[in-house]
Formats: C-alpha cells, structure tokens, sequence
C-alpha cells in the first residue's frame, strides 16, 4: 500500500466522506482497496482498509494515534474533532466510530457500499 492510500484514509477519516472522496481516489488506489475490482468499495473492502490504515498510522503499535503520528494526514482541528474524548490521543474506538459516521455518510442510497 502507498502513502497515498493512507492520506486516502485521512481524508475520509477527517471530514464526512461523500461519494466524490471516493471518486477522486487515483485508480491504482482504488484498485488496492477494491478487492473484488467491483468499481465500488463495500463495507467489509472499506473496514479492512480502516483497520490498515489505522496500523499503518500508529508508528509506536500503542493501539492510539497521537498528534505527531497523526499530524502528517490531519490538521489539529480534525485531531481534535476526531479525538471525541479530548485525552489528546485517538483511540481505536474513536477512529472506528469515526470511520463508521464517514462511511455511512458516504453510502448515500444505503446499499452497503461507496461508488
């Protein structure tokens, strides 16, 4: 996976996904999350990306993004809005619930899955 594909994920995770997030994704990205070459991403494609992405962000593998871990993909007002605790840290649940709001955000007809 590229940085690219993580600031994918940062993008998503800062701000309510739409349709167009996804579609503005460079097709090799796309294809990399895509992983039945649908043309859409699913649920289940979009949480094992999620869970990827967090991964690959948590440099230390502490199971929390901190700020400087986070500050290459997300400025401090995004930290922050994602930080629902204000313990300066995004845990697992928070980026998970985070992604969650985006994702259904972005599944605008409620089928399960972006295009």
């Amino acid at each position: 996976m590229t940085r690219g594909i993580l600031i994918a994920a940062a993008l998503v995770l800062a701000s309510a996904a739409t349709a167009e997030t996804v579609g503005e994704l460079h097709e090799n990205e796309l294809k990399a999350i895509d992983k039945n070459n649908d043309g859409f991403l699913s649920r289940d494609e979009f949480d094992a990306f999620s869970d990827y992405a967090f991964q690959e962000m948590d440099d230390d593998k502490n199971g929390t993004l901190g700020l400087d871990e986070a500050k290459p993909f997300l400025d401090i007002k995004q930290f922050q809005d994602v930080d629902r605790d204000n313990d300066d840290f995004i845990s697992r649940a928070e980026y998970d619930a985070q992604m969650n709001d985006d994702f259904n955000a972005a599944d605008k007809n409620g089928n399960g899955q972006l295009d």
